[in-house]
């Protein structure tokens, strides 16, 4: 049976290698299930103990006389240990914030769906609206969103009917599409089925 006491200690303090290994034979075990008792994560546990045992290596001649390298090596373990917990936690509390929204994203999309009425969407008041839309648009940007969105013309097919690059006809659509989006954003189902 080893004696950790103050002589012990200083073996190490010294650099002797012999008493890290006997210290690491006698102390590897239980340090492993402390920190297995919190972590629940061997792998992670088996980390963060060795790293224990490797800045003890590496810091051996920082440590004062009185040190007690067994409580030195477990307040590293410890320190190693909430420093995971903390990560855990704050990642935990990250994937709970973008669950509740992807849950608001779906509740609003269910309400804006379950509120759409589909004879509305192509009623008198949809076709102002859109017309409205439409004409806060510039003439050659309506006459764009019209071709590609009413005709199906290809961007290329707009591009040489009105004689200008497809790089200005799609500047174009993407302009009235902003601009069309913000007009109709409570009327999003029309949006999508004429605009999308």
């Amino acid at each position: 049976m080893i004696i950790f006491d103050r002589a012990f200690s200083d073996r190490i303090i010294q650099g002797d290698s012999a008493a890290v290994d006997e210290l690491y034979r006698h102390f590897y075990k239980r340090l492993l299930s402390f920190a297995m008792s919190y972590l629940h994560d061997e792998e992670e546990a088996e980390n963060i103990v060795q790293d224990a045992f490797v800045m003890l290596w590496e810091r051996h001649d920082t440590l004062r006389p009185d040190s007690n390298v067994q409580a030195w090596l477990l307040t590293v373990a410890k320190n190693r240990i909430l420093n995971h917990l903390d990560r855990m936690k704050r990642r935990a509390e990250a994937e709970q914030a973008y669950s509740e929204q992807i849950m608001r994203d779906v509740e609003l999309s269910i309400m804006s769906l379950s509120a759409c009425e589909p004879e509305q969407m192509f009623g008198e008041e949809a076709k102002n609206l859109v017309d409205a839309a439409l004409a806060d648009l510039s003439e050659q940007t309506r006459q764009i969103i019209v071709l590609s969105r009413y005709e199906n013309l290809s961007n290329k097919e707009i591009a040489e009917r009105l004689d200008i690059s497809v790089k200005g006809v799609e500047y174009h659509i993407t302009q009235a599409l902003k601009t069309l989006r913000l007009y109709l954003k409570d009327y999003m189902p029309i949006f999508l089925i004429l605009f999308g």
